[in-house]
């Protein structure tokens, strides 16, 4: 099924698998545990990544929030590519990894918005279109006055943003995989009023 892709059914099960289960390490509930501070599911924005772990505990919760949840979509993919050596396993594993950030089974599906895990995979795989990407963001937004909106709409032009620089097949499905998951993850603040 998946030799066109080189790597096996089993492997990209795994890939899959293993990215989800990596990703949904809630870092930010169990960092607020360790620093005592209230579990961030339950305050502020309820959102678990190191912004609203940042205001409930802190800034060194919330570094060490961000931190992880920047390493651990690559951390991920370079474990997966140790056992299945394919270039499939960065789209499936990364976006995986990702999904499992905002959707984690440990904490009953309640996590992040995915932006940490999502940059960390950007920043190793296609660094170029990161300033693009930080510069849309900051245009739209301006225009918009709204996170949730701006980020859903600057995320659906990722896979465009990255078009230009020639990307190979795995590079571009892995940037339509987090468009996708970004934008559905950010769909549910779409109507939020911000402070």
């Amino acid at each position: 099924m998946f030799d066109f892709l080189h790597i096996s059914v089993w492997g990209a099960l795994f890939a899959l698998l293993a990215g989800y289960l990596i990703g949904s390490i809630p870092t930010g509930v169990l960092v607020a545990h360790l620093f005592r501070a209230p579990d961030p599911r339950v305050t502020g924005s309820t959102h678990t990544g190191a912004s609203n772990v940042f205001r409930s505990a802190g800034p060194v919760a919330g570094a060490l929030t961000g931190a992880f949840d920047f390493a651990k979509g690559a951390l991920a993919v370079w474990l997966v590519q140790l056992i299945f050596p394919s270039p499939w396993v960065v789209p499936l594993t990364g976006a995986a990894a990702v999904a499992g950030h905002c959707w984690p089974i440990f904490t009953n599906f309640h996590g992040g918005m995915g932006v940490a895990t999502a940059a960390g995979l950007a920043v190793w795989q296609f660094p170029i279109a990161l300033p693009i990407f930080a510069v849309a963001y900051l245009v739209v937004n301006y225009v918009m006055k709204h996170q949730a909106r701006t980020m859903m709409l600057t995320s659906a032009f990722l896979p465009l943003m990255l078009f230009p620089f020639r990307p190979t097949p795995e590079k571009m499905a892995l940037a339509a995989s987090l468009a996708v998951i970004l934008v559905i993850r950010w769909a549910s603040d779409f109507h939020r009023v911000y402070d």
